[in-house]
Formats: structure tokens, sequence, C-alpha cells
């Protein structure tokens, strides 16, 4: 990305991890297909007081056991996948859908293999529109468990993105099909891509990765969301209750590692950036520490940056991805995108990867938080620049519509930010005004603590706060939203 953007693509760089890049959305979009669901049932239950759900079953996470073989220079991957999948539903399911995503994103996805283990016998599986479908020939009863193996072959595309590769990185965001969110009444929570913005929904999940390499540089690096154990040229992963699994490699990344007591802290960047590097190292540390102390203790055990070649940001569980355009324009003071976006993307960790939602229908629960709790960190680490943060992320914008819209509402990025990201933050700022600061920051606290792993809704968000606010809050809620 070069300085001497176009109006739109400058307009996209003031909001991170939202706007799709242009590469990740087919070019002939398929015909927006939603289901529409009451949000609250996306969850089976709504949050409510702190002493509600102490004695709560958490139903078990699902498991993905993750065997891989990446082809460095073939630039593609053999994969063997365990799915261990609990049906914590109320209702028996009579069929198994898996999200291929990696089809939706260019790359070749080839089923070679697909048996159960145990559970439920299976039908002939079918591969359709970035779907495998697969039947069951006894529906999985409610608290019953089905295993699955997986075998499949993935090509990489070439190009920057999500998932694909280049001559400095190789990225795999959404490389494995994963089972979806299932409604009781309604089926299984799938989304079709959309112009703007993530159509993706995850369940928590544990997840035990296994990757050797092949055709390895010496100087070869992967970036990853949990600590390593790395012999010759494979890496074993462990990462729990978390939303997906992300990965980077790449034979030019250099890293820059710092501590925040036991949690690791890495950069990876390209050499010429590291000034740059060293600024959003410190940025993630400060980041880190403030939000544990204001939301909650950070949920995984590292977090990992990675520049990335793809356009904007990408947020995921203890890793994240930001534009290399944001490395090269930083400015070596806070007033810039990389500081600004690196707090947005540590944010993510609790406002995507512990509180969940639906990023189709409801984008704004998690990115709206996302914006606001950067400007908490300027307050707290650069109280004089909080006015330049307004103007520069916000108010030279003049942003206007209803936060509460999807990402099927808009055809251009312009009027998704605004609503999703400028807008929601403007109603946060407007909140914590009419509640006050004490029940603003516990009411924040008590939702990141009481969604934590759930997908969290609209209803959810708003029900927890009337349970903080001493005031009426219509009057704040209609400025911004079409529905209360």
């Amino acid at each position: 990305m070069k300085p001497a953007a176009t109006f739109l693509i400058f307009f996209i760089l003031t909001n991170a991890c939202g706007p799709t890049q242009a590469n990740q959305t087919p070019t002939n979009l398929p015909s927006v297909s939603i289901q529409t669901i009451s949000p609250t049932s996306a969850q089976g239950s709504s949050l409510s007081s702190p002493t509600a759900n102490e004695h709560a079953e958490e139903p078990p996470p699902t498991e993905y056991d993750l065997d891989v073989v990446f082809d460095y220079t073939g630039h593609n991957l053999e994969v063997r996948e365990e799915i261990n999948y609990t049906n914590s539903n109320g209702e028996p399911i009579k069929e198994l859908q898996l999200v291929v995503e990696a089809q939706h994103l260019g790359a070749g996805f080839t089923l070679t293999g697909l048996q159960p283990i145990s559970g439920s016998n299976i039908g002939e599986p079918e591969f359709s529109g970035g779907l495998l479908h697969i039947p069951l020939l006894s529906p999985l009863a409610s608290g019953e468990s089905l295993q699955l193996e997986l075998e499949y072959f993935l090509v990489l595309p070439a190009g920057s993105g999500t998932l694909s590769w280049t001559d400095r990185q190789t990225n795999f965001i959404d490389w494995y099909p994963y089972i979806p969110p299932y409604i009781n009444g309604q089926g299984w929570l799938i989304h079709q891509p959309a112009l703007v913005g993530e159509h993706s929904v995850f369940e928590r999940a544990n997840f035990d990765v296994h990757i050797e390499v092949a055709n390895a540089p010496a100087s070869l690096q992967v970036a990853a969301p949990a600590p390593a154990e790395v012999h010759d040229s494979t890496f074993d992963y462990e990462l729990h209750n978390a939303r997906r699994f992300v990965w980077s490699a790449s034979g030019q990344y250099e890293v820059l590692d710092a501590h925040l007591g036991e949690t690791k802290i890495s950069v990876y960047f390209f050499n010429e950036h590291r000034d740059a590097a060293e600024a959003s190292l410190e940025t993630a540390k400060q980041a880190l520490d403030l939000y544990s102390e204001l939301f909650g203790a950070y949920p995984y055990e590292s977090l990992s940056v990675v520049e990335g070649q793809f356009f904007d940001g990408m947020e995921s569980d203890a890793l994240f991805f930001l534009d290399q355009y944001y490395f090269l324009t930083y400015s070596h003071d806070p007033r810039n995108y990389l500081t600004a976006l690196t707090a947005h993307e540590v944010a993510h960790n609790w406002w995507f990867g512990q509180v969940g939602n639906d990023q189709a229908l409801e984008p704004w629960i998690d990115e709206a938080l996302c914006v606001y709790s950067e400007l908490l960190y300027y307050e707290n680490t650069y109280p004089h620049l909080v006015d330049w943060w307004w103007e520069f992320r916000i108010d030279r914008f003049h942003p206007q519509g209803s936060v509460d819209s999807t990402i099927y509402d808009h055809s251009g990025f312009d009027s998704y930010v605004q609503v999703v990201y400028m807008r929601g933050s403007q109603f946060l700022r407007d909140l914590r005004t009419a509640i006050g600061e004490g029940p603003f920051f516990a009411f924040l606290r008590a939702y990141a603590t009481l969604g934590a792993g759930q997908i969290a809704s609209r209803e959810d968000f708003f029900s927890l706060l009337k349970e903080y606010s001493p005031v009426n809050l219509d009057p704040t809620i209609s400025d911004y939203f079409r529905e209360q």
C-alpha cells in the first residue's frame, strides 16, 4: 500500500479488522443468503448478573486435532484433522455441516478421506459452496459426541491475502474446516461473504496442532497463537478456549520479544521496519497490561503480532496481523495508525476471542468496543493525546448512520466503517457519560467475565447494561440504534 492512496483506500486505513480486502471476497459473489436468527438463541442463554452463572455447567468445547505437512516451496498442505464434537443443544442433529472457508479465499481444497472414529455413522458427504454436508445415519442426540477424521489437500493461492503466499510470507487464516454454531429450531449458523466486513461466527474450541514444514529455509520462523515445542522443522501447539487457530510462516521474519509477567509477547516483522516493530511491541505490552486490569485476566498464554502483506489488519486469538503500511508509515511517536491499531487488535482478545459475537449480523459488538479500547489506551498511556485521537480516528470523518447494521447493509467501506466503528465508539462515549465512570467500567468487566466462551448478542449486551445503569438509557440508545 502506498501513501498516495485513493480516498477510498485512505478511508479504510482508519479502521482495522473490519473491511475485507479485495482478494478475500470472490469476484462474483453468491447471492447473499443469511438466516434470520434471534441473536440470543445463538448462545443458548443470555448473560445475567455475576452470580447467575456461577454453577452453570459449561458444554465441552469442540476439539480439533490437526496434523499438518506444509510444503514451504510447493505452497500446499496435507492435513489430517480429527474433530471431536459434542451436541450441547437441546435437540438431535441430523446433519453435520463444516465450513470450508478456504474455498471462499481462493485456495484449492481436495477432500481425500472422511470417516467417523466414534459416534454416529455417516452417509455420503457433499461439498459445495464452501460447505461440507455430512449426513448422519442416526441423529446425534443432545449430549452425545461424534468424532470424525478428515484428510485433505490444500493448495494456497499466490498473492497478498489471509490464506495465501508471497515471496516474503505465507498466511494461514481460516485454513481448516470447522463446525459453526448450531441454533435450536433453525440449524447451523452460517453466513455468506459480503462486500465488507467478516461473516464467520466461531464457537470456542480446543486446538492441538502439529506442523511439519518440508523444504523449509534455514531462517524459518513460524508465528502462532501459543508457545511452540520445536524439534527441527516440526512445531507443536496447544491452544484452548479459542475461536480459531491462525498462523504464519516466513524465512524473512525477524522477531522481537517482551514479557508481561508470564505472558510472552512477540512481534514478527521485516528487517527494514525494526523501529516500528519495537514501538508495536511496547504498545502491545502496555495495552495488554491495561486491558487485563480493566476487563479481566488475559485469556491466553502468549501474544503474537505479525507484520502482514495483506490489506489492513486481522484479529484472532492470541495473534493478529497488521498491514506493513502501518509499519512503513510509523511516525516515531504515538500519533499514528500503528500505535492505535496495535491497541485495537490487542483488545480483540477480549472482544472476539473471549466474548464472541455474530460478526455478520452484529459487527458493532466487537468492533465498537475495540475502537473505544484504543481511546482507553490513550487515556491511560498518553492522556495529552486524547483530543488528537478523537479528531484523527473519528471526528474528521463526520460519521453518520445507525450502529446496528449488518455487513449486508453496505455496498461500500465508507458507510460500514462509519456506523460500526466510528458511530459505535461515539455511542460508548455517550453511554459512559450517561451512566458514570464506575458503572461503565464495572459493566465492561462483567460483560467480559459473563460472556467468556459465549456468543453474545445485542440483547445480552443491553440486558446486562441495564443492571449496571442508574439511569434510563432509552434516549442514548435511540440516538444510535434503529431499534431499542
